[in-house]
């Protein structure tokens, strides 16, 4: 196996890296709410960031998957939550870019790609997402002529008070479950979105709640077949998940490097910085074998999406150790920082604010490890006698 990155590679981690230390990295206003720094996001899709991951036939980057996640690992150590918005678009272009038809990806991605132009992934509910396979979907579709009629909440998602696109899934009025995938423009009439959360962390990023009230598309905006919508919704997660962990990997980063900075500074009472206590060189050394395994695991999870295998177990796994990594890494890294850590101006507590999240989003442990369940209970095959 050769871990050795191309000369591709290089170059496009470069550029990500560049625009990070120009626009993100000592840009504390991303953690202001009501704040949605349009013009840096303007900027990023200017650099070909946003549309990297949309194929070159219709106007994105044609960007791989491993080169999406290059890109999101560099600017999470920026911040977390201008990468959420940055790179939703894989997820909320993957039904239309799989599962769409020449038609369909012919109009929507050369219209996203042509200017800046946000979309959400519309799957959770007020009352939840977990259980949204089993439990009937309370947004559903009504079949008229022509078309469909829309009607229901989409609660908590990335990117809805600006997007112009929402991939959402509904259940068919006349059945008791299932999904089905359909695209909505913003423009149409009875799309209506809710004031953005304010949220404890990854301020930068929009989040709110968007209303469907009677509203019509028509035949052309469904995407792939009646009841497949749980199987679109599964492909299309599970590359963003390896997304997250590419995340979790560049918060974590980030916060060894400033604890790292604080611990050379700061003095003990012998006057030698604390970093060459054993405790503190001890904990450091464990949280960058984190870092590697983390790094390792995101490339291989990657690898098995890219090479056309299943990817379920590896991407769920990537997510959940890449999460709860996160969130133990800046929880050590602030108490590095000792009490200066806890203080609401110290950058490190907002990234402890930010990481938890990725803990959270686009399934909670407990959803990651139900993906993963199956697998990890089969009986082994070989003798143990």
């Amino acid at each position: 196996m050769n871990f050795e990155l191309s000369t591709e590679n290089l170059e496009w981690k470069k550029k990500s890296r560049s625009f990070v230390d120009e626009y993100l990295i000592n840009n504390r206003n991303l953690d202001s709410h009501d704040n949605f720094p349009i013009d840096l996001y303007k900027k990023a899709f200017d650099e070909g960031f946003i549309t990297s991951m949309i194929p070159s036939e219709y106007g994105g980057g044609g960007r791989s998957l491993f080169e999406s996640i290059l890109s999101a690992e560099e600017f999470a150590y920026g911040d977390l939550g201008f990468t959420t918005s940055a790179f939703l678009m894989r997820l909320s272009i993957a039904p239309l870019v799989k599962f769409g038809s020449e038609e369909q990806k012919t109009k929507w991605l050369n219209m996203i790609s042509s200017d800046l132009h946000f979309a959400s992934f519309c799957f959770t509910e007020p009352e939840g997402s977990t259980n949204l396979g089993t439990r009937p979907a309370s947004t559903t579709a009504k079949k008229v002529e022509g078309g469909y009629i829309i009607n229901g909440s989409k609660w908590t998602i990335s990117n809805a008070s600006v997007a112009s696109l929402y991939t959402v899934f509904a259940r068919l009025e006349n059945q008791d479950s299932g999904l089905t995938c359909f695209l909505i423009p913003r423009e149409l009439e009875g799309v209506k979105v809710d004031k953005p959360h304010k949220k404890m962390g990854q301020r930068a990023a929009d989040t709110a709640q968007v209303n469907f009230v009677n509203v019509f598309i028509p035949e052309e905006n469904l995407i792939g077949r009646h009841n497949q919508g749980a199987q679109i919704a599964l492909h299309s997660l599970k590359q963003s998940r390896v997304g997250i962990g590419a995340m979790a990997l560049g918060v974590c980063q980030r916060a060894r490097d400033l604890a790292k900075n604080h611990c050379h500074q700061r003095l003990t009472g012998e006057g030698n910085p604390v970093i060459y206590e054993q405790d503190v060189k001890f904990q450091f050394a464990e949280i960058e074998a984190k870092i590697e395994m983390l790094r390792s695991f995101v490339y291989r999870s990657c690898w098995e999406l890219e090479n056309n295998n299943s990817g379920t177990f590896f991407s769920s796994a990537c997510k959940l150790m890449g999460g709860r990594f996160a969130f133990e890494i800046t929880n050590q890294c602030l108490d590095l920082h000792g009490g200066k850590g806890y203080l609401v101006d110290s950058l490190i507590e907002k990234l402890v604010r930010d990481a938890t999240l990725l803990k959270i989003y686009e399934g909670t442990e407990a959803v990651q490890k139900l993906m993963i369940a199956d697998k990890a209970i089969r009986q082994t095959k070989r003798s143990l006698k």
